[in-house]
């Protein structure tokens, strides 16, 4: 991703999240048109959908996904460690890198296995005609209790392991054109009690979070090659 579609994605997703705050009062909230000119298809407390008019998806017979970008929700690592007592327990620059080069290998193997599950439409490294690109970003994350090195033995206990918003485009491979896009907030581990939270216990969570995404969007592609009736 060039320096350029990097700034334009966060503008976007930054303009996209503004949007969804405003929507857990007012649905109506969100442009009937994106930018792009692609048209609203769905605007939820927790998720907004845009869809060019006229694509036929069922056209493309190739996927290509592109390594997810992974970006924390702002002054998280400030706000985490200002509620740490002890120094050792506090999140470091080096804890961050670490949780998102994680998280974004764990998205892409999921998202790879489960569009893997369909061998009617391979996952290709490079592109050709009819091949639809995905775009994923995992923006505004939010870590509960993050296992962090340290010398103490520390147990963290939390109902939820986070938040975490999916900003997702697809694009044509050829053209580049964008043909949708979708923006999904979702808790990850979302329990009505409080249980022991570490790096094994936060890892099956997001995976579980991540995987209904990549199953959602699967089920979405399958769909548009389905026989249409007449």
């Amino acid at each position: 991703m060039t320096k350029q579609q990097g700034l334009k994605l966060s503008t976007i997703a930054l303009a996209a999240l503004m949007v969804i705050g405003c929507n857990s009062t007012n649905p109506t909230n969100a442009p009937q048109v994106s930018p792009e000119g692609m048209e609203l298809k769905k605007s939820t407390s927790s998720t907004i959908a845009y869809k060019k008019e006229g694509i036929d998806f069922s056209e493309y017979d190739k996927v290509q996904i592109l390594p997810s970008a992974v970006a924390f929700k702002k002054n998280w690592k400030r706000d985490y460690n200002r509620e740490q007592t002890s120094l050792s327990t506090r999140v470091s620059d080096a804890d961050v890198i670490r949780m998102k080069s994680d998280v974004a290998k764990l998205f892409d193997e999921v998202f790879k296995e489960e569009f893997g599950k369909d061998a009617k439409f391979p996952i290709v490294d490079k592109v050709s005609s009819n091949t639809l690109v995905i775009r994923p970003a995992i923006i505004n994350l939010d870590v509960a209790a993050p296992d962090v090195q340290s010398s103490m033995n520390v147990k963290t206990y939390a109902s939820e392991a986070g938040q975490a918003t999916l900003f997702l485009e697809l694009y044509d491979g050829v053209s580049g054109e964008i043909l949708a896009r979708a923006v999904s907030a979702s808790v990850a581990g979302d329990n009505s009690y409080h249980q022991w939270a570490n790096r094994v216990t936060n890892r099956a969570d997001a995976k579980r979070m991540i995987r209904k995404w990549a199953k959602a969007l699967r089920i979405k592609f399958d769909e548009a090659h389905m026989p249409k009736n007449n």
